[in-house]
Order: structure tokens, then C-alpha cells, then sequence
């Protein structure tokens, strides 16, 4: 089964609206090779952005086959018979596809370029229309809070404090430039409702992208648990609730088809993940995990847990090899027989989330490790009982399960970033491992434990150091369009460049010794990162034009 929210509430079907039903057969296609493609690892840029490659090179991290797309000469050859595409995957060179008949794998004997081909899916092309939700509530509104406190926070007080996670926004650390990738089932309202208004507003909602269901393109339908994952993290009501990156970025992928259960949403999660590196997305959140399928002679085993087995733990661990951090649910199988996991949480470089209650203790739902290669997992534990989330219609509703613990620890680890972005995404994980209240002692139900933040935050990752951001000084911060920026810094012979949150550079040229001014009238309002070379190292900063 599909690692969905656990709840008692009852779901209600709205705005059923069948689009064009169209049954197709869905194949998985193996190629033998890239040729005949004008891609090159000579010309990355043509498909990886900047800020792809500026955090392959801040994290020394070099290209290989692997990032060179799909040849598009064997997609054209495809399309041009007939057979309809889904989408690609170059990290396992392929493409998912569609005939409207039956007529099987011999439709693909033409090809000399396929190595192979799988049936996974018989079913409609098209989704109904639909957006599953739930009975919600009104949170109460605290006039006026203070800053960090409890009222400032509102409904998700609780998940914050039992990590500490205040002591990072208080020192205006609150995701601002990191980008967050989140691979869900759907995410309806996040176009329209109240909760969401910040993230639209500011232009923090980067881009969106259905795999789906890629004809039609719209994330923003189906299934809201993607909507109650995403609230965790991006809502920013203060004095209702804010969520543990309230400032980040995000890029919305639907990669769950709620319709079945196939090793083809395996795929799709991994081109999406893809899709998220070549736009040099920093985080990947994703409160999915595959164990069982319709099929059942391909559902996994406790022996396959061992990440080099199920195609998403093999995904996710290539997007960790690509620079990203990949957090993940535990799952919720805590009470099965046996006990386990569900990929990609099998993954040891992957940060693997359990649940807890709000007095801390782990719940009963809370997947169990190790993996079968014995490494110790879950990697931390948050919130998963009862935890306040967003309905697609601007309510709040309480919900159990490790899908929430997931996104409210990626939100953490996003601002624990932003404060050391000099560290890989290894380092983050065993630092959050270090301060875990279990980190003396890690075992298979609770594994590190509950991370503090406040501790992580004084002191970084184990013997790793931030990368000198002390080096400068920026400000004012946030800028108005019409201001002056100044830096403040001692070194001599730097170089000064500006990125958007595209990774685009707005700005670039060698400075003197500080202090050094530019102006940000030609900057849309956003996010930008602000990077300082020097013979010292490189130092960045977030900054907001407003």
C-alpha cells in the first residue's frame, strides 16, 4: 500500500469529473544506450541550470553519464510510431510509455536501441478530476504575538518546540533561498487557498510539474496529501501557523498515481527527482514508500530493503550522489508482522523520518528498521500523531502518520542549511544524527532520536565548520527595490556574483577591499543568493528584494 496520512476522519469526494477515460497500457522501456544525442558532458548547461552546477562544484561533485539526458533521437523514433510518452529517465535510461491497445512488447521489436521492455499498468490515461479531503477546523487567531512564541506559531507550536526548531528562525534562519522539491500524490488548493497565499505571493512557489498525469499538467487536483505534507513546512500565518521553512521555495511534482500501485510510480518519482536536480533543487521531500504492489510477485521482501534492490532507493540514492538531500517517511508499518521499512527509507545516505507523539514518545504506527544491510534506521524522529496540517479549502485538520514527520524535519533541515551551506548533504545527516537524543545509543525503533536544532545550530555538524560566512556583512536585509546593498568584508582581490532563485546570475564582477555597494532596482522581488570569493574561501548570503 501507498504511504498515505493515516486518519480517522472520513473522506469526501467533491468535484468528481471523469476527463476523456482512455485505457491504455503503460510499459516500462530500457534503452541500450545514449547515442545519437546532442548532449555532451562538455556542455552541461544545456541541460543542467546554473545552480544545478554551481552545487555539483560547491560540493566538488563531478558529472558522469548518468546526467546526460535520454537520447531524444529514440523518443522521436517512439513517438513517430505511434507510441505515446509518459515520461523519461536518463539516471535509469528509459521512458515510461503508453499504447492504446494491446498489442504488447512486440510493438517495440523495431527499435534496436530498446534493451527491454515491462508491462506495469493497464488502466485509464486520464484521472478523474477530483480532490479528496477532509472535515477541517478554524485555528484560533493570537493578536499580536510575540516573535518565536507560542502564539507566534499557533497550530504548529508543538512540531517546532519538540525540536527546538525556534532557535533557528529566531536568528533568521527560515529556509529564505533553499529550495524545496516535494513528490506527492497532488497538492489541491495550493493554487487558491488562504493558507498558501505567502508562497504564491512571494513568488516562492517556483514551478509545478505532473508525472503523472502529464497531459493535462496540473498538480493542483486529486489527492490532498500532498497539500497536508506541503502546509508543514511552507504555511506562514503567524499567530496561526507557521510552518518549519516558512521562507523557502518550493517545486511541486505529482508522482503518485492514487489509482494504483506499480512499480512505474517508482520511475516517475525518480524523473522527477531528475527534474529537481537539473533545476538545482537543494532538498528532496517526499512522504512516499513503496513495499507492495497490485501485483503482488512484485512487491519487495525484508531482503530487499538493502537500497541497492527497489528502483526509488536506487533513485534516491543517486539524487544524494547529485547533491541533494533526500528526506524521506519511515513508513507506517510499525504494527505489520513483520516489521519494516519502506523504500527509498533503506537508503543509508537518505534521512529517514519516524513518528512521535507530542509528549516524544515513538508512535505505534512508526516503521521499524534496520535495513537488511543493518544499518540503523529510522535516522530521527517528529511529530506523526495528531499533527496540525492544511485542507485544500483553507481549514486545518489533525492527522496521524510519518508522512507529516517527513516534511516538518525537511523543513528543518532546510534552515539548518541555510545557516551552513557549505556542508553536503552526508554532513547535514550526521549532524542532525549527533544531536539526537538517542545518539549515544541509536537502535531500530527510535534510531538517533529527536534532534535538537538549538544544539546543531551553536555548534554545526561534528567537526565540520560553516564556510566562513562571517566573512561578510550584508545589509539591509530584506532591500527594497530602491535601496543600496553594502558589504562589509576584509579580504582583497574578491569576486562578487548575485544568483536568482533560479540559480541565474543578476550580477557579477571583481571587488577591492570592502566595503562594496550594488543597487537591486533591476531585481524583481525575491530570493537571490549572494556569493563572495575570496582568497579565504567562498561565503554566501540569502537576500530578499522586497
Amino acid at each position: 500500500m501507498k504511504q498515505k496520512l493515516i486518519t480517522l476522519c472520513v473522506l469526501l469526494l467533491a468535484g468528481v469529473g471523469f476527463l476523456h477515460a482512455q485505457q491504455v497500457y503503460k510499459y516500462w522501456v530500457s534503452f541500450t544506450d545514449k547515442a545519437h544525442s546532442p548532449y555532451t558532458l562538455d556542455n552541461p548547461s544545456s541541460y543542467l541550470s546554473h545552480r544545478a552546477l554551481l552545487r555539483r562544484q560547491r560540493q566538488h561533485i563531478a558529472l558522469d553519464s548518468l546526467d546526460l539526458p535520454v537520447s531524444p533521437s529514440y523518443i522521436s523514433q517512439l513517438k513517430q510510431a505511434g507510441i505515446g510518452i509518459l515520461f523519461q529517465s536518463k539516471w535509469f535510461n528509459g521512458a515510461a510509455v503508453y499504447l492504446s491497445d494491446s498489442v504488447g512488447p512486440e510493438a517495440f521489436s523495431q527499435f534496436p536501441f530498446v534493451a527491454s521492455v515491462v508491462l506495469y499498468d493497464h488502466s485509464s490515461l486520464h484521472q478523474p478530476d477530483t480532490i479528496l479531503s477532509e472535515p477541517g477546523f478554524n485555528l484560533p487567531n493570537y493578536p499580536s504575538p510575540t516573535p518565536f512564541s507560542s502564539q507566534y506559531y499557533g497550530g504548529s507550536f508543538t512540531q517546532i518546540n519538540q525540536l527546538n526548531g525556534q532557535s533557528l528562525h529566531a536568528q533568521g534562519y527560515e529556509g529564505r533561498g533553499i529550495i524545496i522539491g516535494m513528490n506527492d500524490t497532488g497538492f489541491p488548493g495550493v493554487d487558491n487557498a488562504t493558507t498558501f497565499a505567502a508562497l504564491r505571493n512571494e513568488g516562492r512557489l517556483l514551478a509545478t510539474r505532473d508525472f503523472v498525469w502529464p497531459i493535462e499538467n496540473n498538480v493542483f487536483s486529486l489527492h490532498s496529501h500532498g497539500t497536508h505534507t506541503l502546509s508543514t513546512i511552507s504555511t506562514f500565518m503567524p499567530g496561526f501557523y507557521v510552518g518549519t521553512a516558512p521562507l523557502a521555495s518550493f517545486v511541486l511534482c505529482r508522482t503518485e498515481n492514487t489509482f494504483s500501485e506499480t512499480p512505474l510510480e517508482e520511475y516517475s518519482w525518480v524523473a522527477a527527482a531528475e527534474y529537481l536536480d537539473s533545476l538545482g533543487a537543494d532538498i528532496l521531500s517526499s512522504s512516499l514508500g513503496y513495499y507492495e504492489f497490485d501485483d503482488t510477485t512484485l512487491s519487495y521482501t525484508l531482503s530487499d530493503l538493502d537500497s541497492r534492490t527497489a528502483i526509488i532507493s536506487r533513485g534516491a540514492a543517486t539524487a544524494v550522489e547529485r547533491g541533494m538531500l533526500v528526506v524521506t517517511s519511515a513508513g507506517n508499518d510499525g504494527f505489520s508482522n513483520p516489521q519494516h521499512l519502506r523504500a527509498p527509507a533503506d537508503v543509508p545516505e537518505v534521512l529517514s523520518v519516524g513518528a512521535i507523539d507530542d509528549k516524544g514518545a515513538v508512535t505505534f504506527f512508526s516503521s521499524h528498521g534496520p535495513t537488511a544491510a543493518g544499518v540503523v534506521k529510522p535516522d530521527v524522529l517528529a511529530l506523526g500523531q495528531r499533527v496540525i496540517s492544511a485542507t485544500p479549502f483553507g481549514l486545518f485538520l489533525r492527522t496521524d502518520g510519518t508522512s507529516l514527520s517527513c516534511p516538518i524535519m525537511a523543513g528543518m533541515m532546510a534552515c539548518l542549511w541555510q545557516r551552513y551551506p557549505a556542508l553536503t548533504p552526508r554532513q547535514l545527516c550526521d549532524s542532525v544524527r549527533a544531536w539526537g537524543s538517542m545518539d549515544s545509543a541509536p537502535d531500530s525503533i527510535e534510531g538517533y532520536g529527536i534532534p535538537d536544532f538549538s544544539k546543531a545550530l551553536r555548534q554545526g555538524g561534528l567537526s565540520v565548520q560553516p564556510n566562513s560566512e562571517a566573512d561578510f556583512l550584508l545589509y539591509p536585509n530584506p532591500v527594497g527595490r530602491q535601496q543600496t546593498v553594502s558589504l562589509v568584508f576584509e579580504s582583497v582581490g574578491s569576486h562578487l556574483a548575485v544568483f536568482d532563485a533560479w540559480g541565474r546570475e543578476v550580477l557579477s564582477r571583481k571587488v577591492g577591499q570592502g566595503p562594496v555597494t550594488f543597487s537591486t532596482q533591476s531585481f524583481a522581488p525575491g530570493v537571490y543568493h549572494v556569493v563572495l570569493t575570496t582568497a579565504r574561501g567562498v561565503a554566501s548570503r540569502r537576500l530578499v528584494v522586497k
